[in-house]
């Protein structure tokens, strides 16, 4: 098998690029926040789309951009991280409270 029965070919390759369009500022601004469902909301009120379609609009953006999807990723994890320790604080809190009370 050749390496150029693998990639498709260039008239198809533009047709590809010319059905994705750029996204709007403000939803790039919302991706590299790390906001995703921000910059869905963004991107179904600027297009008039479905959440489907515009998950799928965004995702295949990112699988343009790995750097802003690793990105993305990381500050997701992050904001899971400090979700994580407050909760566990917080019931540490509660069960130390409710020992003193008892």
């Amino acid at each position: 098998m050749s390496l150029s029965s693998l990639q498709p070919p260039i008239s198809k390759a533009s047709s590809v690029l010319s059905t994705n369009p750029p996204l709007p500022r403000t939803v790039l601004t919302a991706l590299r926040h790390g906001h995703f469902n921000e910059a869905v909301t963004l991107i179904r009120q600027e297009h008039n789309i479905g959440v489907g379609e515009a998950t799928d609009l965004i995702e295949s953006y990112l699988r343009s951009q790995p750097a802003l999807k690793r990105h993305i990723d990381n500050t997701q994890a992050d904001t899971r991280e400090g979700l994580l320790r407050w909760l566990l604080f917080l019931l540490i809190g509660g069960i130390g409270l409710a020992y003193c009370l008892t």
